[in-house]
Formats: C-alpha cells, structure tokens, sequence
C-alpha cells in the first residue's frame, strides 16, 4: 500500500468508521496501534508500524498523532465520529481562510460555513492551502474569514494539534465571510 492510499485508509478508519474493521477508539480518538494493525490485517490491508511513522512523518499534512510512547494513534482533526480531542480554544490569526468549489459560494455567503457531518469546520491559515482544499471540490474558491472578529465576539476557535496550519470551529456566520482577492 502506497504512503497515500495508507493515509486515506488511516483517514477513513480514524476520522470516520473504525468499526468497519473492528477498531476501538477511545472517547478522544485513540486507538491502539497493535490492534489496528492487527485488525487491519484481518481484513486484507497489510500495515507494519514502519509504514505508520511513514505516513505521519513524512505526509503533506500531518493527519495523524501518535503518543510518545508509539502505543497509540488518532486522527489530528477531521473527525465525523464523537470525539473530544481536548483542544483549548485559542485566539486565531486575524484572517483565515476556506476553500470550497464555485458552486457552493452563494449558499455559504448567505448561510455561513457549518461543521455538517464533521465536528468542526476547517480553515486553513494559508490562502494556497485553502485554495488547494478547494480544488478538490470543483473549481476553487477562497474565502476569507475575519477570525479575529469573531474572536472578539466570543466565538472558539481551536488550533488543529497535529497540523498547525489548520484552524477549527463549530461555525462561520454569514457577516465573517467574504471573498477572497
């Protein structure tokens, strides 16, 4: 398994359906390395530990967290499934960014920027990143979001732990957004 098709099954398992495979994950998303490993394998996905620090040490973006002692692994953000990945809120930078497809932008500029099926939305600090985000979904658009605003206005925001470049937040009102230059 290559070091991406690797990365989106991690993604898959960690962020959204562990139970797929059998996977336990704690109320904070950690699941034991030896079990997914071993669990992985029952269900016709070779996975050594070499391959695992291949992913998170070695990935674009660092999706994932292993704890010091190598035992255990979780997903740094994106999660669908009820997790607390015990993240303290803290002041963003004063503007961030969200990319999404061309086709999505009246409804968020109307409607704001909602976490749906995830627990958080996700803002990139970076406009390339953001841009990039965007593209998956169709052609690009950047929004900018006035974080700092929103701050100020006792809105959280939580700064992803495993990649620090990503921001989070339960919400986007319309009155933050606007396009992106």
């Amino acid at each position: 398994m290559n070091l991406q098709s690797l990365s989106k099954f991690l993604s898959y398992l960690l962020r959204h359906h562990p139970q797929e495979i059998g996977l336990s994950v704690d109320d904070h998303g950690w699941a034991r390395v030896d079990d997914l490993i071993e669990k992985a394998k029952r269900h016709g996905k070779e996975l050594t530990r070499d391959q695992l620090c291949a992913v998170i040490n070695h990935g674009e973006k660092q999706r994932f967290i292993l704890t010091d002692d190598e035992q255990f692994i979780r997903a740094g953000y994106g999660h669908s499934i009820d997790v607390d990945l015990q993240l303290r809120s803290k002041a963003p930078p004063e503007i961030l960014f969200h990319g999404t497809a061309k086709k999505n932008v009246d409804a968020i500029l109307a409607g704001g920027l909602h976490s749906r099926s995830r627990n958080f939305v996700h803002l990139s600090a970076q406009k390339a990143d953001a841009k990039q985000v965007g593209g998956r979904h169709g052609s690009p658009v950047i929004l900018e979001i006035r974080s700092a605003a929103m701050w100020d206005e006792d809105h959280e925001f939580y700064q992803s732990e495993s990649e620090p470049d990503i921001w989070l937040t339960k919400r986007v009102p319309p009155e933050y957004l606007c396009l992106s230059s």
